[in-house]
């Protein structure tokens, strides 16, 4: 088969465009909610019943991957992005918004979003087949354009909600799903591999149980949704609330965003010489972030621990679906990639909710510390367990092929 250099743009454009409007709607949509019902506790409702919907959504979307191809799967879950915003714009010229509307079209978005997301991953081994590109470097690639699509969309949004009508800013991630469901429409395809892989075969959890690597990534990855909501969410948020200095915490965030774009962008030249260099300095920098913010002191200590933990970011990101690519096999891939997905989204919840508790005393620096020694003990399984060194081990890519 020619080559199509036109596969990869299409692919990491799509991404980024979908990434860039689910971002930013999760800024517009809040203060959508707060200047049409005034209610605080309605948007956390919203928020959290939305979350709630997405983990049956990533369930199902997992078996629909495989069963009809990651590029159908993306394109209908940017196609129903794309409505259920419009919906909001619609409904606010029609019957007005209330609270119902923005539960039912809410949980609308969220029921797309994260199958979205599922999909396109389970793409890249068919995309490294019809470009001829590597999987290093289309990993590399891809997680460049969601570092910027996640610095850039509620970036945009909050500048457009200072000067235009909320549903005014609707339109535009309205027009990124849109968008983004034409651009991973036309990314060329293959049919599926007959091979359904070298070495993995039956159904998720079989493939996980017998896959060094895949249990230890579900430990790596269950721990860090666990522990990284709460620095977000609450430690950094509560620190910086104490000291009155808001800014300092946008400057934290930016920190992080702009450590995981430049660690992306040099995933593949690192990854060219060694994928295990690669693992090993993410998993250094991750930990290193982690006990520089621990402590909550000053703030360049704080910002240099988001920028590292954004740069093991970076990097761990790529190395992860590199190997779903090149090691997992088609027929399972998006079951495989669903169920890490549910993981995330289970272990983000429970872990605020165990902050919340330890924080009771109002010890922020307690907390800080108990993060960064939990994920101490993580990093050091990451690096000496069997399944860490299969993790990064080339292997002929791609074993099979996702359309």
């Amino acid at each position: 088969m020619t080559a199509s250099p036109r596969a990869v743009p299409l692919y990491v454009g799509g991404a980024a465009l979908s990434l860039f409007g689910n971002s930013a709607i999760s800024i517009v949509l809040p203060w959508l909610v707060l200047t049409t019902t005034g209610s605080l506790s309605s948007a956390g409702l919203i928020a959290a019943v939305s979350a709630v919907a997405s983990v049956p959504a990533t369930f199902t979307a997992g078996r629909l991957i495989d069963r009809v191809g990651g590029r159908n799967v993306a394109v209908l879950a940017d196609l129903g992005s794309a409505a259920s915003v419009l919906g909001l714009i619609v409904v606010d010229a029609t019957v007005g918004l209330s609270i119902p509307w923005f539960m039912v079209l809410g949980v609308a978005g969220a029921v797309f979003d994260v199958p979205g997301m599922t999909a396109r991953q389970s793409m890249m081994a068919g995309v490294s087949t019809v470009s001829g590109t590597s999987v290093d470097k289309i990993a590399g690639l891809y997680q460049s354009g969601f570092s910027l699509a996640l610095l850039g969309g509620p970036a945009l949004a909050g500048v457009l909600l200072g000067v235009l009508d909320p549903i005014e800013v609707v339109w535009l991630t309205a027009a990124c799903s849109a968008g983004a469901a034409a651009a991973t429409a036309l990314v060329p395809v293959q049919g599926r591999a007959a091979n359904p892989g070298p070495s993995l075969s039956g159904g998720a959890l079989a493939v996980i149980r017998r896959s060094p690597a895949l249990r230890t990534m579900v430990i790596i990855a269950f721990t860090t949704s666990l522990i990284t909501p709460p620095i977000i969410s609450l430690l950094l948020p509560g620190h910086f609330n104490r000291i009155d200095e808001p800014d300092q915490l946008g400057l934290c965030m930016s920190a992080f965003a702009i450590g995981l774009l430049g660690a992306s962008l040099l995933y593949a030249r690192i990854a060219q010489a060694s994928r295990r260099t690669a693992y090993v300095t993410a998993i250094v920098a991750l930990t290193i972030g982690r006990w520089l913010i621990a402590p909550l002191d000053e703030f360049w200590m704080i910002a240099a621990g988001m920028l590292a933990m954004g740069a093991g970011a970076g990097l761990f990101g790529p190395i992860w679906n590199v190997y779903v690519a090149t090691r997992v096999p088609d027929a399972v891939r998006g079951r495989v990639l669903s169920l890490m997905m549910v993981l995330g989204l289970v272990a983000g919840p429970l872990g605020l909710g165990l902050m919340a508790l330890i924080l009771r005393g109002g010890d922020l620096r307690l907390g800080g510390l108990l993060v960064a020694g939990c994920w101490t003990l993580i990093a050091a399984y990451a690096i000496l367990s069997p399944g860490a060194r299969t993790l990064t081990e080339s292997e002929p890519e791609p074993v099979a092929q996702s359309g």
